[in-house]
């Protein structure tokens, strides 16, 4: 019997690298359910690099040609899919994925612009995929013929001859009916790639949030996958993953149920044996802080976060979101930076939000001891509330279109080179954010990002917490004060306000046409354009340490002084934290290097105090203590992962904001301490 072939794509650009680093999961689920229920009659392959996909269609095509749709990977998607149906006209298209419109008629517009899509699954793909398939094999796999009885299929909905068709939307009850894609060996051509493992143990949300995909209606009951199988992935992926010290978990909410804690304790059993993971990623609940903290302490190398998005009453209820209170979010915080570090995430641009409003989120986070807070821009994502034509009218949401960062590339597909770039739709302001107000906040969150976040002057920002001042106080100050920057520290800052503006587009198709002219694609696909200026500039000013080191501390410095609070003792101790600091810090990169310089402060008692002090309360050495400056093995082994994961991307931007910081910076030692054989042998470089 004669078998067909399906495909099934979740393409993610390379042109930079990888700009979707982890397996591609979603699809997976697609290509092991289908080859689960349909192996019979067809054979499966799964992709997810461009060059792969481009290959195999030089050899041959497939019967039926799938893709997931993202906001990073739809236009990539799209012209594969345009030029496999130029060349086979009968071949059949279908995408799935959240990058796709709510209301119908929103829907029926998608579909009609784009006619090289035949199909699109909404919502969870799996049964609709294999409903859509049986379908189009009682058909002869004709997809006009299939379209023009207006068949409702699961889950899906199409456009045929001014027509469009929805099929009813139907949730799996029981996730575990899909084979693992890890144990049936679908995903182990992606260990040999810098790719990090993700892995699901529940689907679903209980939350209503507008900006998200994962608030609509549909998608609220939460289902779980089988422990036992979730142990076996981890087993197989722990013996199988190469130079990756990382684990995602795509759950929304990890930690707020009670399974969970199983889930951390089968997790705990896989670290001690293989010493993987040891670096987790996944969202905390929103509810349950006790539990979330029982189900982090179970387990290793879990970084504690908090997705606030903003605390003010006002844009919460624009945006149907509820937060967890003061209370249990500082439980939170407190406990994970006992563990190491904790991060907040907040967003520009929110519905009612303002200035104001967003200055007091980001205090918010840094008065509550958070080592990391993530800034994001509000985008009108298709798929969510947010971005209906309802919710734009509603809050006056004034949007402009830009190039989704590291999404742009040539690929060359059946002989032919194409230029294809993602875009994106972010909001710039509204009834209640000015475009100054908008500018004034994304300036604040490069300063709070380079100068707070990755606890990067954690040191001096504890001494003025002692003085009962906010370290939030003091990047106001770097804000309010430009004649303080270094000529490289004003121009970078120049050049990030240039690149906040100037880089946007008023609609979708002048961003297509400008990025994609002959004489500007060059610019987007070499990083010179198109870039995360955010994460660009932030990786600008922490090259040049010294300088923001030397800004930092004057604006602690200036602080104190408008404060009543500068001494003398307090001026002192600063000129020698200020030197601690950038032996710690600085050249991060010279792993090899033992450094060494005299200070007349003891920090190693100091640092017992977690650098809380208050200056005027000590007093400096008679003698000077010398201290010693080192990359133990392990920060060793993971500085050159992450140098080797991000090696082709266009600056250390995306380096410094993917990676775990603090596990770079420098241990030291005072050198009547015995020094270990691994740090005697290396070169010591004495200042």
């Amino acid at each position: 019997m004669q078998k067909y072939d399906i495909w099934i794509s979740d393409l993610s650009h390379t042109v930079q690298g990888i700009t979707n680093r982890t397996f591609p999961l979603g699809a997976s689920f697609i290509y092991s359910y289908a080859k689960q229920e349909l192996s019979n009659e067809f054979d499966f392959k799964l992709f997810k690099f461009p060059n792969d996909l481009a290959q195999a269609m030089n050899k041959k095509l497939p019967t039926i040609l799938a893709f997931s749709n993202y906001i990073w990977n739809f236009e990539l998607a799209y012209k594969f899919a345009s030029i496999a149906k130029l060349k086979n006209p009968n071949l059949v298209t279908v995408f799935g994925g959240p990058n796709f419109p709510t209301l119908k008629d929103e829907k029926s517009v998608f579909l009609k612009e784009r006619p090289a899509i035949d199909f699109y699954i909404e919502l969870e793909g799996e049964l609709g995929f294999v409903d859509l398939v049986n379908k189009l094999v009682d058909n002869n796999l004709n997809a006009s013929a299939l379209k023009k009885k207006q068949t409702k299929i699961n889950n899906t909905c199409y456009f045929f001859e001014d027509s469009f068709t929805s099929g009813p939307v139907e949730r799996i009850k029981d996730i575990n009916i899909i084979p693992s894609p890890y144990l049936t060996g679908a995903m182990d051509y992606f260990f040999d790639h810098p790719l990090v493992p993700l892995i699901e143990t529940t689907r679903g949300c209980p939350f209503t949030c507008t900006f998200c995909a994962d608030g609509l209606a549909e998608k609220s009951k939460v289902i779980r996958r089988d422990f036992e199988r979730t142990k076996e992935e981890l087993i197989y992926i722990a013996k199988r993953v190469k130079n990756i010290n990382e684990l995602m978990i795509s759950d929304l909410n990890f930690g707020m149920y009670k399974q969970d804690l199983e889930t951390a304790k089968m997790v705990s059993e896989i670290q001690k044996e293989y010493n993987y993971p040891s670096i987790i990623d996944t969202p905390a609940g929103k509810n349950m802080p006790e539990r979330t903290i029982q189900v982090a302490s179970t387990m290793k190398g879990w970084l504690m976060g908090g997705s606030i998005q903003s605390t003010d009453p006002d844009v919460l209820r624009a945006v149907k979101r509820s937060n967890i209170s003061l209370e249990a979010y500082k439980k939170l915080m407190d406990f994970g930076n006992k563990r190491g570090r904790t991060y907040s995430e907040i967003i520009l641009g929110l519905p009612e939000d303002t200035k104001e409003k967003h200055y007091e989120s980001l205090r918010f986070s840094v008065d509550n001891y958070v080592n990391s807070v993530h800034s994001h821009q509000s985008m009108l994502l298709p798929g969510t509330e947010q971005a209906s034509s309802i919710s734009r009218k509603k809050f006056a949401l004034k949007t402009m279109f830009r190039t989704s960062p590291g999404n742009v590339g040539e690929y060359e597909i059946l002989g032919e080179k194409h230029s294809i770039a993602e875009m994106e739709e972010i909001v710039v302001g509204s009834s209640s954010l000015s475009k100054q107000d908008y500018l004034d906040s994304r300036v604040m969150d490069l300063i709070v990002k380079a100068f707070y976040n990755n606890s990067i002057f954690d040191e001096a920002y504890s001494m003025v917490r002692a003085l009962k001042v906010s370290p939030f106080d003091c990047l106001i100050y770097i804000q309010k004060h430009p004649e303080l920057y270094s000529k490289k520290i004003d121009q970078i800052f120049k050049s990030y306000i240039h690149e906040t503006m100037e880089d946007l587009f008023d609609s979708r198709e002048k961003a297509n046409e400008y990025v994609l002219s002959p004489q500007n694609i060059n610019s987007y696909i070499n990083g010179k354009l198109g870039t995360n200026e955010l994460t660009l500039h932030n990786g600008l000013l922490l090259n040049e340490f010294e300088e923001i080191c030397d800004l930092t501390f004057k604006s602690i410095e200036g602080t104190l002084n408008e404060k009543g609070l500068l001494t003398e003792k307090i001026k002192d101790y600063i000129d020698e934290l200020k030197k601690f600091t950038l032996f710690c810090k600085s050249d991060l990169f010279k792993t090899d290097e033992v450094k060494s310089a005299k200070f007349k402060y003891d920090f190693d008692a100091i640092s017992k105090e977690n650098y809380s002090i208050d200056p005027n309360d000590i007093s400096s050495l008679k003698i000077p203590l010398e201290f010693k400056f080192f990359h133990d093995s392990e920060q060793q082994k993971y500085i050159s992962n992450a140098v080797k994961m991000y090696s082709k991307h266009s600056s250390k931007g995306q380096l410094f904001n993917k990676s775990n910081m603090k596990q770079m910076y420098r241990n030291f030692y005072k050198t009547d301490y015995l020094a270990s054989a691994k740090q005697s042998r290396l070169d010591e470089v004495v200042v």
